[in-house]
């Protein structure tokens, strides 16, 4: 397995394997160790009782006469094999081989035992191989304390050792069952996590391709469903942006069509020679100054546009008088509102503050914001021109009783390309402009805006000097 699947499920098995391996070793250490500790305390007890049995009844007679008798003490419910050995290490009595009786043993809990220490012994058999576990008990006498014999208790481990090695089949069965469920809990665990971004990452493909129709389907509630989500998101405002764009293309084009076609229409005309009045030429002079301005103004939008687009508008910052600015931006579009019968008024505080910014981009910004009232304004509505100094900050107001813009369209009136009446002239670049100059100028711009009740924009800007 590649990729994060692999990992993660790598992951989950080699700590899996790890916690399994290290729990089932404590476990098996703490089994045998339990099993083997049980024995040794019988095997004690059986020990011990019979050298207590002997220092009571038989400590004043030979232990090798009494040693066979010494066997008749052992407690019923011993079954391990017990050995008299004198203190020379020749065993004396056996309960269940008589056979060695003579023989001359050496082991080390019996040498032990001798130098006056109990111990115990593990190992095998020589002869047969057999696992024994034995405890050795010295018997001393009761005047001088000097080791006279040993008892010894011995057992086979064949059973204990065969229920151990069972148990640890099923144990270390266990530990790889768990491993395997972990296993399995990993591939489903990865399989939520890895089919959605495979979703993802397909959908992102044919992103690329071009295609923004594309949705990723969302899961789980989760950082992974909020990707999704994100994906989906910024595939819709692509779309969104990819047909404003579009819509764009087709406003611009019409909109240099039109002053194009009335140009070159009065040019042929004139250079025909079928016009014969002055006026007439005069007035055909004025529709091609009209509109080689017209595409002048939207030649400098697109121009503006790329500039911003590419990040390098720069300002040409002075220091600006915020009220005689605006008092000749009124005096400039006055003939305009008398044109269409629109009342145009200002409101300025008289010590309205200087600040440091470029006077023509702001020029643009309001005419631009102006321009926008008038196309929109009926004949006998108003856009009122207000300024008001703040504590730091001067605040720009420029409200008309328009026509107004939907509530669903004013986040979008300063996106590039957006034109929320394609039926009004415009490129649909102003607005995005503007904000990106007042950004520039560290303010900003804020919309306002009620269906049939008008719009107001505001315009704040920093006071960074006073004069």
């Amino acid at each position: 397995m590649r990729g994060i699947r692999g990992r993660i499920v790598g992951t989950y098995l080699v700590i899996t394997f790890l916690s399994v391996l290290v729990f089932e070793i404590i476990l098996i250490y703490g089994l045998v160790e339990f099993y083997y500790s049980s024995i040794e305390a019988e095997l004690n007890r059986s020990a011990q009782s019979i050298v207590y049995n002997y220092n009571q009844y038989l400590n004043n007679y030979e232990l090798y006469k009494d040693a066979k008798v010494l066997l008749e003490y052992i407690p019923g419910n011993t079954v391990a094999q017990v050995q008299i050995i004198d203190d020379r290490g020749v065993l004396l009595a056996d309960s269940i081989e008589p056979s060695m009786e003579g023989m001359e043993l050496n082991y080390y809990d019996i040498n032990m035992a001798l130098s006056g220490k109990q111990s115990i012994w593990k190992g095998k058999i020589s002869q047969t191989g057999e696992p024994v576990f034995s405890v050795s008990w010295p018997i001393t006498s009761p005047d001088s304390e000097k080791v006279i014999g040993v008892v010894r208790v011995i057992t086979t481990l064949s059973d204990v050792n065969e229920i151990l090695k069972n148990h640890i089949i099923i144990l270390v069965s266990l530990g790889f069952c768990i491993v395997f469920l972990i296993f399995l809990t990993g591939l489903a665990l990865t399989n939520t996590i890895i089919s959605p971004v495979k979703e993802i990452t397909s959908a992102a493909k044919t992103m690329a391709q071009g295609r923004f129709d594309v949705r990723v389907s969302k899961r789980y509630n989760d950082e992974i469903g909020e990707l999704g989500d994100t994906l989906n998101y910024m595939a819709q405002e692509v779309s969104n942006h990819q047909k404003m764009k579009n819509d764009f293309i087709a406003s611009i084009s019409h909109e240099l069509r039109t002053p194009l076609t009335s140009i070159m229409g009065w040019i042929i005309t004139i250079n025909s020679g079928d016009i014969d009045s002055k006026e007439e030429l005069r007035e055909g002079l004025d529709i091609i100054e009209k509109e080689s301005k017209r595409l002048a103004v939207l030649v400098d939008e697109l121009l503006d546009f790329s500039k911003f687009d590419a990040g390098v508008i720069t300002l040409r910052r002075s220091t600006v008088n915020l009220g005689e600015l605006l008092s000749y931006i009124k005096r400039q579009m006055e003939p305009r509102a008398v044109r269409k019968g629109i009342t145009i008024t200002i409101d300025v505080d008289e010590e309205l503050p200087w600040i440091d910014a470029d006077e023509n981009r702001l020029k643009q910004v309001f005419i631009n914001i102006i321009d926008n009232s008038f196309k929109f304004t009926q004949k006998g509505g108003y856009i009122d021109i207000i300024g008001r100094k703040k504590e730091s900050s001067v605040l720009i107001r420029i409200e008309d009783n328009g026509c107004g813009i939907p509530k669903e369209n004013i986040p979008k009136v300063k996106q590039r390309f957006f034109k929320g009446d394609s039926l009004v002239s415009g490129s649909g670049l102003g607005l995005a402009i503007c904000d990106e100059i007042i950004k520039l100028h560290n303010g900003e711009l804020n919309i306002e805006s009620t269906v049939g009740k008008g719009t107001t924009v505001d315009v704040i800007l920093p006071v960074q000097l006073e004069i």
